[in-house]
């Protein structure tokens, strides 16, 4: 009995060790993967400085770095070069430059680029959602509880809108 310990403490430190080897080669492969797009994308940009396509994919994986700043000039550089026809396109592209503004805590500007998005697609619930989560950081519980009803208007399951409806409207009481 005494033998089988040795053996069953081996067996899972080899198994453990084996696991986090496995998770660290995937996170350096995935990290590699990013750096050689993100190089790929840097000397396509320099060939091509109107492509809103290269600057939009760049900024997203700036904005995966969490260089904020980066991620706005190739997003804005990308709105520039979009084509006007292309509303979905041009709508996501303005949620994620809502999102980006949000992440900095510049709500006025994410506000903006949320209204934006909705103007073109009333019914892009990520923009709604979102838009509700920037008035609701500013305390502006009226215009979060207008916005999330709308979201449930498009998508009568939507997670967010759902849960934080209610939060909002108590608050909003509590307030008046």
């Amino acid at each position: 009995m005494a033998s089988i310990f040795p053996l069953f403490y081996s067996s899972i430190l080899f198994l453990s060790l084996s696991s986090i080897s496995f998770y660290l080669i995937g996170q350096f492969k995935m990290s590699l993967r990013v750096e050689n797009r993100l190089s790929f994308l840097e000397k396509k940009l320099q060939q091509d400085k109107t492509s809103s396509d290269y600057s939009y994919k760049l900024g997203q994986i700036y904005l995966g770095k969490k260089l904020y700043d980066k991620a706005i000039s190739l997003f804005r550089n990308s709105l520039n070069c979009w084509d006007l026809n292309d509303k979905i396109g041009l709508g996501s592209l303005y949620n994620t430059l809502g999102f980006t503004y949000f992440k900095l805590k510049q709500y006025e500007h994410a506000v903006y680029y949320y209204t934006q998005a909705i103007k073109l697609l009333p019914d892009y619930t990520l923009a709604l959602t979102n838009l509700g989560l920037v008035y609701e950081s500013q305390r502006n519980y009226k215009e979060a509880c207008s916005v999330y009803k709308n979201t449930l208007v498009y998508d009568n399951k939507n997670k967010i809108a759902s849960l934080r409806l209610p939060i909002v409207q108590l608050k909003n009481n509590l307030i008046d």
